[in-house]
């Protein structure tokens, strides 16, 4: 696709971005955008208009002793689906984490999700086995 730019976000797509959000994802409260010191976001671009958008939180395994990324809304437009914008937004990702010194990178995903699951196994990540545990308060 020779008009995609895959970049970090940057304030002036802020609109766009939370359109896209609320648009592909049920968000409580406010919708951090801005890069901070653990947080970041990576936006798609089609002639300058957002059409992607990944979170991303840095944190650190202490057991591991090590980083890695904690992958949060990964989405496309949908008139802008099966483009393989996606997949171009996790490559930028893969190298800015080898980059960053990052060990691995990790996301959820619901079973119900086959086009997303099918994205994040076609890129090569592997399903975790583990049980999830929540308590609300």
């Amino acid at each position: 696709m020779n008009n995609l730019e895959i970049k970090r976000y940057e304030d002036k797509y802020s609109d766009e971005v939370i359109k896209l959000l609320n648009e592909k994802f049920t968000i409580e409260g406010e919708i951090q955008l801005e890069d901070n010191e653990n947080s970041f976001s990576i936006i798609a671009l089609i002639d300058n208009k957002v059409v992607g958008h990944v979170r991303v939180d840095k944190l650190k395994n202490i057991g591991k002793n090590c980083y890695y990324y904690l992958i949060n809304y990964v989405c496309v437009a949908d008139n802008y689906q099966n483009r393989n914008i996606a997949t171009e937004m996790l490559t930028y990702l893969f190298d800015y984490a080898k980059k960053d010194c990052v060990s691995y990178l990790e996301l959820t995903s619901k079973a119900t999700r086959e086009a997303a699951n099918h994205l994040y196994l076609k890129n090569g990540f592997t399903i975790k086995e583990t049980n999830v545990f929540v308590k609300n308060i």
